[in-house]
């Protein structure tokens, strides 16, 4: 995360030396070159790697693929891939892995992007809720802690989602991971602009423009640089926007050229440009329309058939029932205990069965 362009090398000549390159060298390729939004240039071999883990059966290394397959997916728009990729990894590995956090992440921003800002809040409740390591992974805090103030701002504000931005960023600086400091500016560049502090979100976002560039984040400059367009006027408006269409050609993201194509045709059409208005307006209707179709047919359907991965949280219990139980849990104890005092070759299993029964019971009662 510090070094990539010193690392990115020697992971690649481990990769392209081998038929079969190690699962880890790989992974960390791709981190990388997603960064730079080069992250297609390795599907192929994460493909291919992932039926080889699958055919291997290992379930982890499989996990941590697919978890990767699905953020190759949804940067492009592939939502309904994306969703069957994390589900996958979910499936694959159980809910304590970096793997399962990182998927439940990802589906919560498909949730996001359907505007189900409830369901996409309780995935990142459970992305935090389940994974133990949390707490030393300051990667993980600050890439939820982004999506947090992503749900916070649509949903409660900009105030609300400030706190969530300050922590997301000291937990990028911990780690070294600059492209999520850039991001978190983007964000506060957005929490200015819907404050109605125009002057204050232009400032930021050139801040972000810079972070961006020099983190070579292609996807992030693509967002700055729409940010830029909106917040500026006339002619000024449009060189942004040019570039971050190109960035959107580039890596082959529906969403960015959508956005890209509605603010250069929205600029044409002030300037009096009828035609190349058009043009821009007709290219974004065709955008939209394929991320719609996708949105109101195949991927709403995949979601709720991931129901068993959003659980709610256990019901609290009481201090009474606490005390109950602990009083069940002595009374069963008593009877295992009796049960090991007797001899060998005493029938137990009446005793037996029923001393499992109260323990069902007791594991129900505390969730």
């Amino acid at each position: 995360m510090r070094r990539p362009g010193l690392t990115y090398p020697r992971l690649l000549r481990l990769v392209a030396g081998s038929a079969e390159p190690p699962f880890q060298a790989l992974l960390g390729a791709f981190f990388i070159l997603e960064r730079w939004g080069r992250g297609p240039e390795l599907q192929a071999a994460l493909e291919q790697a992932l039926a080889r883990a699958l055919q291997q059966r290992l379930r982890e290394e499989a996990a941590e693929l697919s978890e990767a397959l699905g953020r190759l997916h949804y940067q492009r728009g592939d939502y309904v891939q994306a969703c069957n990729a994390w589900s996958e990894a979910l499936e694959l590995t159980d809910d304590q892995t970096r793997w399962a956090c990182l998927a439940r992440i990802g589906l919560a921003q498909l949730c996001f992007a359907l505007g189900d800002w409830a369901r996409g809040g309780r995935m990142l409740d459970q992305a935090e809720r389940h994974y133990p390591r949390l707490i030393d992974d300051a990667y993980l805090r600050a890439k939820i802690g982004l999506n947090r103030a992503v749900s916070l701002r649509a949903t409660q504000g900009p105030q609300a989602a400030m706190a969530r931005l300050e922590k997301a960023r000291a937990a990028a600086r911990e780690v070294g991971h600059r492209d999520y400091e850039a991001e978190a500016m983007w964000h506060y560049a957005r929490c200015a602009r819907d404050s109605a502090a125009a002057e204050e979100a232009l400032s930021l976002a050139t801040q972000a423009e810079d972070l961006a560039r020099r983190s070579h984040y292609p996807w992030l400059l693509a967002q700055v640089l729409l940010l830029l367009s909106e917040l500026r006027a006339g002619a000024e408006a449009v060189p942004p926007a040019q570039e971050a269409l190109a960035l959107g050609e580039a890596l082959q993201s529906r969403s960015v050229q959508a956005l890209a194509h509605g603010r250069l045709g929205q600029l044409m059409a002030e300037q009096g440009q009828l035609g190349p208005s058009w043009h821009h307006q007709q290219q974004r209707q065709r955008l939209e329309a394929a991320l719609a179709l996708l949105g109101q047919t195949e991927l709403p359907a995949r979601l709720e058939q991931l129901a068993r991965f959003d659980v709610e949280p256990p019901p609290e219990v009481s201090p009474g029932s606490r005390a109950e139980a602990a009083q069940e849990a002595r009374a069963l104890l008593a009877v295992l205990e009796r049960m090991g005092e007797r001899p060998e070759g005493t029938d137990q299993k009446a005793a037996l069965g029923e001393a499992i029964t109260r323990a069902r019971q007791l594991v129900d009662r505390l969730g």
